[in-house]
């Protein structure tokens, strides 16, 4: 089993042709006879994600599949984050008078952990706010209508044990005496007064969905979630367009961004985690494609991490690279990727409560081609971040082949298509 959870890893990260140089450089793997890579994987796509990968490992930092796995099977309870915004002229205006909406990485590979979780019998949030909640909604509730109509018994778990939260602002008004309890009698911010804002916003958010039976955050994940300095990849500040949710990671310690790092070192993290009904000892697990998203500070502050881009018109990571770290990081070629490999070493170290992958037709590519064709339809409009003119993509790959035959090939190394074929021998 384990040597099938790091064949999923590996093929998150590295093309065949990457992961041959990588075991040339690092010397003979003990990986497993399944990890291969993914043709479609790591250089292919140009944004260094095997190199990230590989300078982590260098410098004892492991992004791990199986250790992901291994903190959620504590999880009570987990708020999901997604949502990175994309300026553009597409759709309808949007908050702040910006055009733009959210990118079509990130969705569904939160959701595939949410899937993962319930079915496991950990309560989820999935997190929503203005600029991206129309879309994260719409892929939550097409999902629940593909499991109403194709395995009821896990529609009532998702039922049961998820919340597609209301959306929130961070630009609410906030009493006194909640400043005055989190931040204490010191001026603040900006910055600091968003982040508060939606932390206040979020725990409002929480009481309203769970009401009575809601319990404590335990576990934090974030997945394709631009994260402090809120720059996207070309270095430009997006800020505005983010609710700072981050504010709920620890800060990485050092070696990256200096500059941003010191303005939000005054964040007092476990008050903002208090008023947002998350434990002050709360876990976090975080996913990641470029280095910008929340919880890859973990990775970015690796020594030489920092002086990586993509080229051209890109920035490097000593720019954009997010200062918010987390306990556990997984890194993917495309975010969704590694959301859904969450998702299939859940299904292979963890037994589920409820099962569900049949539902998914083995593959699970059934299900993410009806969710990305939900999302991308009016009138939420979701965007390639890449090309926001191109239908049916993410990250700059069409959906056939590229993500159709990840997915296949990701629930093969699952042992799903082998369960299969038994079942039809049987």
């Amino acid at each position: 089993m384990a040597a099938r959870v790091k064949a999923m890893e590996i093929a998150c990260v590295f093309s065949p042709d990457d992961y041959r140089k990588y075991l040339e450089e690092v010397g003979p793997s003990a990986d497993g006879e399944f990890a291969k890579g993914f043709q479609y994987s790591g250089s292919y796509c140009g944004r260094n994600i095997e190199k990230i990968y590989q300078k982590a490992v260098e410098h004892g930092v492991y992004p791990s599949l199986s250790e992901a796995v291994t903190v959620f099977k504590k999880a009570k309870h987990a708020l999901v984050i997604t949502g990175f915004f994309v300026l553009h002229q597409k759709g309808a205006e949007g908050p702040k008078g910006a055009f733009g909406g959210c990118e079509t990485d990130g969705p569904l590979g939160a959701l595939a952990v949410l899937r993962a979780l319930c079915a496991r019998g950990v309560y989820v949030s999935l997190f929503c706010d203005v600029h991206n909640g129309p879309v994260v909604k719409k892929a939550y509730d097409t999902m629940m209508k593909y499991f109403e109509a194709n395995d009821a018994g896990f529609w009532q778990c998702l039922h049961t044990f998820s919340r597609c939260l209301p959306f929130i602002s961070s630009e609410g008004s906030i009493e006194a005496a909640v400043t005055q309890k989190v931040f204490g009698d010191k001026t603040i911010n900006s910055q600091e007064e968003r982040s508060l804002c939606t932390a206040v916003e979020l725990g409002r958010a929480l009481e309203e969905a769970w009401g009575a039976t809601l319990r404590p955050v335990d576990t934090l994940f974030a997945l394709e979630r631009l994260g402090a300095p809120y720059r996207n990849i070309r270095g430009r500040d997006i800020g505005e367009h983010t609710e700072p949710i981050d504010c709920l990671f620890p800060l990485v310690e050092g070696n990256i961004n200096e500059e941003s790092r010191a303005a939000l070192a005054r964040m007092p993290l476990e008050a903002l985690r208090s008023a947002a009904h998350v434990t002050v000892d709360a876990k976090s697990l975080a996913v990641g494609d470029g280095g910008n998203e929340v919880g890859m500070g973990k990775v970015v502050s690796v020594p030489g991490v920092g002086d990586l881009s993509p080229g051209g018109e890109f920035a490097a990571l000593s720019v954009n690279g997010c200062v918010r770290s987390c306990d556990v990081a997984v890194l993917g070629t495309v975010s969704n990727w590694a959301g859904s490999a969450i998702e299939a070493a859940c299904h292979v170290t963890w037994p589920a409560e409820t099962g569900y992958v049949p539902a998914m037709r083995s593959s699970g590519s059934a299900l993410e081609f009806a969710l990305l064709e939900a999302i991308m339809a009016k009138p939420t409009l979701a965007v390639d971040g890449s090309h926001n003119d191109r239908p049916m993509s993410v990250d700059g790959l069409n959906f056939d082949p590229y993500h159709r035959e990840f997915y296949d090939n990701l629930w093969h190394l699952a042992g799903v298509t082998d369960e299969t074929k038994r079942r039809r021998v049987k």
